[in-house]
């Protein structure tokens, strides 16, 4: 499905972009496996393109892990760690979301026009200003991501369970409906 495939570029796009960022700033990043931020310990939501990708990306692990995670998805709560985390890490670090990718970096925003950087209180602690060229466009990045959602949904026989997004235990324990 060419979707997909368009989300999985943008994935290699943002990833290229927060290596780059990250590696100009290693010494400014606090973010690393085990990190004992709120990162992991929120329950965001995601577009309908980024739960399937997540969904298919389940189902190629091994079955016994599989069941645990949707074990522990079906049994979260909003307070509680995200059910991927296990042991400090993502079980499903590479198909993880844009959100995921990108938490923790310098993010642009803007509300009520006006404009504000924002990142990890863990992480550039003693740079400023945060050059330009190493901030992400949060618009810019969530208007492609929106649109190859909508193209995605669109091309999907079945239409996703109601609502625009999902919570990541919900993606976790979806029905695929990806023809």
């Amino acid at each position: 499905m060419q979707a997909l495939k368009d989300y999985q570029k943008l994935i290699a796009e943002v990833d290229s972009d927060c290596h780059r960022i990250v590696s100009r700033h290693k010494d400014q990043i606090a973010c690393a496996k085990g990190c004992t931020g709120n990162c992991c310990r929120i329950h965001i939501s995601v577009y309908p393109v980024e739960a399937v990708s997540m969904a298919l990306a389940l189902q190629e692990l091994a079955p016994e892990m599989r069941r645990r995670i949707q074990h522990k998805a079906r049994h979260t709560n909003s307070f509680g760690p995200c059910p991927l985390l296990e042991d400090g890490a993502c079980r499903l670090y590479a198909a993880r979301a844009i959100i995921c990718r990108t938490h923790g970096l310098p993010m642009l925003t803007a509300y009520r026009g006006h404009r504000s950087v924002g990142f990890c209180g863990k992480n550039f602690r003693h740079l400023s200003p945060i050059p330009e060229e190493d901030i992400i466009d949060l618009a810019r990045l969530n208007n492609r991501l929106a649109a190859i959602n909508r193209s995605f949904v669109s091309q999907t026989a079945h239409r996703p369970p109601s609502g625009d997004r999902f919570t990541i235990a919900q993606a976790l324990v979806m029905d695929l409906f990806v023809t």
